[in-house]
This record gives C-alpha cells, sequence and structure tokens, in this order.
C-alpha cells in the first residue's frame, strides 16, 4: 500500500495527536491500547464494536464478559470506560482494548449534556491507559456515526478534539501518542480542519506505512 501521511498536533511537550486515514484494526503497538466503540452492555454490538468483536476473538469475548455489572445489562456507563487486558486478542495488534461508550444523539435531548458525555468518554479511556503506563492509545471516531443523529459532523470530531486535548494539560502522563482513525475521506478532511482550528497548523509524518484498512463495515453503521 502506498504511504500514508499522518497528521501530527503537539499537546504538550511529551504527548502528541495524530490523525489517520483507516482503521483502528490498522495500529500495533506492545504498549499500546485500542478504544472499541462499545455500548453499556459491553460484550458486542455493530460497526466498529463488531469488528473489534470479531477480531479479538474468544479470549477478548471472555473478558469482557467478565467486566463487573454496574446493574442488569450495564457493564459500563455513557461518558465512561473500562478496559480489558493485558493478553492476546486473536488479529487486535495490542494488548488492552479500552471500551469507551460515548453518547447516542438520537437519545439525548440536551446536546450540550451529550457533548460532555462524549468529551468524557475520551478522557476516561486516556484516564485508563495512564493507569496502566502505556504510551500509546489508538481511537475510532466516537459517536459520529449514526449515533450523531442531526448534529454535525464537525462538532462531534470538535467535541473529541477538546477532551483529548483538555485530558492532561501539565503533560504529567506515561502516554506519549494519541491517534485518531478517520475512516472515511470526508472524516480525515472533517477532522484535519478541527485540529487545526484548535490546535494549529500540524505537521506531515511521513514515516509509516500502514496495512490496509480492516475490514469494516460501512462508518453509518458505526456510533
Amino acid at each position: 500500500m502506498a504511504l500514508q501521511f499522518m497528521h501530527k498536533y503537539e499537546l504538550s511537550s511529551t504527548l502528541a495527536l495524530y490523525i489517520i486515514r483507516g482503521s483502528v484494526l490498522d495500529f500495533a503497538s506492545m504498549n499500546g491500547a485500542i478504544v472499541n466503540a462499545a455500548n453499556e452492555g459491553c460484550l458486542g454490538g455493530g460497526g466498529v464494536d463488531g469488528a473489534i468483536t470479531i477480531a479479538g476473538g474468544p479470549k477478548l469475548a471472555k473478558d469482557r464478559k467478565k467486566l463487573k455489572l454496574i446493574k442488569r445489562g450495564i457493564r459500563c456507563l455513557t461518558g465512561d470506560a473500562v478496559i480489558t487486558g493485558p493478553d492476546e486478542y486473536g488479529k487486535i495488534q495490542t494488548p488492552y482494548v479500552i471500551h469507551a461508550v460515548g453518547p447516542n444523539y438520537w437519545e439525548q435531548p440536551d446536546s450540550e449534556a451529550a457533548h460532555e458525555l462524549l468529551r468524557r468518554a475520551y478522557q476516561a479511556s486516556l484516564q485508563l491507559a495512564d493507569d496502566h503506563g502505556l504510551t500509546e492509545i489508538a481511537f475510532p471516531l466516537l459517536s459520529a456515526g449514526v449515533f450523531r443523529a442531526s448534529i454535525p459532523l464537525s462538532v462531534i470530531l470538535k467535541n473529541a478534539v477538546v477532551g483529548i486535548s483538555e485530558w492532561r494539560k501539565d503533560g504529567s502522563t506515561s502516554l506519549e501518542k494519541v491517534i485518531l482513525y478517520a475512516f472515511t475521506p470526508e472524516e480525515c478532511d472533517e477532522l484535519r480542519m478541527v485540529c487545526e482550528d484548535l490546535l494549529g497548523k500540524g505537521n506531515f509524518d511521513t514515516q509509516n506505512t500502514l496495512s490496509e484498512p480492516a475490514d469494516l463495515p460501512d462508518p453509518m453503521d458505526t456510533n
């Protein structure tokens, strides 16, 4: 596959945000985690969740079932995240999978409250990665598919970037890289514009060649 350009934005002296065109399942790191766009049950769903469920195989399914029930059928509240690992999860190329629950905007009459939940889902994921001493974390775009309802994609992505950039502003974290994967060209273009508006002009990093994007369903089926 042709070389993929990664846009890099400095968040602090030790932490950088990267945006990449592709699938979060492309990400590989021995000291990192991928984030799953989960639902509150955390046992599987469609879109990104379905692809990660298949890629993770029986071990991931078993560990997800072990996650503590908060109440009947709920293992993670919207706006929060839980972690599974470390283990070898089938075709997943990281030892940890973080399951983050972004808001379903169809079910949120107050969009500002939903935006806050979205920012918190990103920050909860970052905190779990930091708690486990990880250096890298890779996200899909939470709540950016059908779950965004009529909310413009740019607004969803702005809240994602704000959530990430406002976490640990002092830079005291084990994390060095936060990667946002944009699955479609539209998502990639919108994300670049949002990042440049909020973080300034990024730099090209051409030292990375990515594998072919994983076989994910249509992104409009994701949350």
